[in-house]
Order: C-alpha cells, then structure tokens, then sequence
C-alpha cells in the first residue's frame, strides 16, 4: 500500500511542473499546435499568451500572433497587434481592427481602425473612429489630428478646422518642451498640423489666418501655398491665391 501511497504523492508533486513543461513546450513548438488546441480552454489561453509574450514584433511576429489567437480567439492583445501590425503600412486589415475594438475599445483600436478606412477612402468613416478615439483619451493630439485630417477629406471643414487647431496647439507645447522625447517627430506633427490648417481656413474662406499659419509652417518662405494631394498635403513658395477646391 505504501508504494501506491508514494507513487500518488510523487504524481500529485510532479503534474504542476508537468503542466508548466507542457504550456512552455507548446508555446515554442508550433509542431505541438494540433495537440495543443485540444487541451483545455483555461489551458489554451495561457499557452496564447505566453506565445504573444514571445512573438517579439515585426514581420516575423506574424505567425504567432496568428497562432496566439487559434489557441485564444478572443485574446484583446493579438487582434491589437495584428490590426497595427502592418510595419510599412502598405495594405491594412480592416476586420483585425474591428476585432480589436469589440475586444477593447481604447483610443490606439479606434485609431487602427480609422487608418485601415482612410486607406480604403471611406474618410468619413474614418472621421468617426477618430472620434471615438478622442472619446477614448481626450486631448490626444494624434487623435485629434487624424479625425480632423479625415474630416477634411470627408467635407467637414469646420470639425477639421477645429481638431486641427486643438492639435497644433498641444504639438507647440510639446515642441516647445526642451525635455520632450523624439523631438523630430514631434516637429514633423506640427508641421503637418499647421499645413493641413492653412487648406482647411482657405476651404472655410479665412484668408488671413490661412496666409498667418502657412507662414508659421515655413517662416522663411515669401510665399507660401498648401493644397490637398491624393495621399497627403503639399506645400509650396508660390506666389498664388491660396489652396485649390479640390
């Protein structure tokens, strides 16, 4: 009886650390995939996310952010990162974006999406997700800068108008911070913000202004004239009326 007894405790000792061999092995070996799918649901979505904790980012995380989210279709953190996974931004998936933001409605999900509808030229689509990214985290100017740039797009001037000048105020703050972190992009973003707003005061008819903050985006030009282009805004020291209706 009492090698029974010892053997039934050596087994009740050793399944914890059989159990954590087996979730490790079957988050590193995606030969162990078909056996993993069939093992418990609690299981499972430990093995999913100890494989996104080692999926790394980049091209090669795609794979297992696709096998993270067989083992756990439902896990906020994989459709997250396969709806702004796209590295060079060259095609979007649209429907991992809707996914994330059912799963988890933050501002970072809702933006995704609006970039994912921008690509596919339905902007004032685009709009409300911006603006539910807003509604997320307020006073965000990467929200603010996309809803307005897609409301430009979509005919809402003055929403534009008005996500645009919030925008380039929060970027001139921060560009004006001698602590602030990537300095450059932060430039990058004001420029944007102050190009895109000298087309959308010419749209709403405001010349003054419209002459006063493409100055400020190029204070060293004479002249200075924005326009919208198929993918973006371009700018340019012309001496012309400002802005085409495009």
């Amino acid at each position: 009886m009492r090698p029974v007894l010892w053997g039934l405790l050596g087994f009740v000792l050793c399944l914890p650390l059989a159990l954590v061999l087996l979730i490790i092995a079957a988050a590193k070996y995606p030969a162990m995939d078909t056996l993993t799918i069939k093992l418990p649901a609690e299981l499972r979505t430990t093995v999913a996310e100890l494989t996104l904790r080692n999926a790394g980012y980049g091209k090669d995380s795609v794979k297992e952010i696709d096998r993270t989210i067989r083992f756990d279709p439902d896990n906020a953190d994989a459709w997250s990162r396969r709806c702004h996974g796209n590295l060079d931004k060259t095609s979007y998936d649209q429907a991992a974006c809707r996914k994330a933001v059912s799963l988890e409605p933050t501002a970072w999900n809702f933006n995704g999406l609006g970039e994912t509808q921008e690509q596919a030229k339905d902007y004032c689509a685009a709009e409300d997700s911006y603006t539910s990214a807003i509604r997320a985290e307020s006073n965000d100017a990467t929200s603010l800068r996309n809803m307005a740039r897609a409301a430009l797009r979509c005919g809402h001037t003055g929403a534009s108008v008005a996500g645009f000048e919030v925008a380039e105020g929060l970027d001139a703050k921060a560009a004006a911070d001698p602590d602030v972190d990537e300095e450059e992009d932060v430039k990058a973003d004001l420029l944007a913000d102050r190009e895109y707003l000298a087309v959308a005061y010419d749209r709403t008819n405001q010349p003054s202004k419209t002459a006063a903050i493409c100055t400020r985006a190029h204070p060293d030009w004479k002249n200075c004239r924005c326009e919208l282009t198929e993918t973006g805004v371009k700018c340019s020291n012309e001496p012309a009326t400002f802005a085409s209706k495009n």
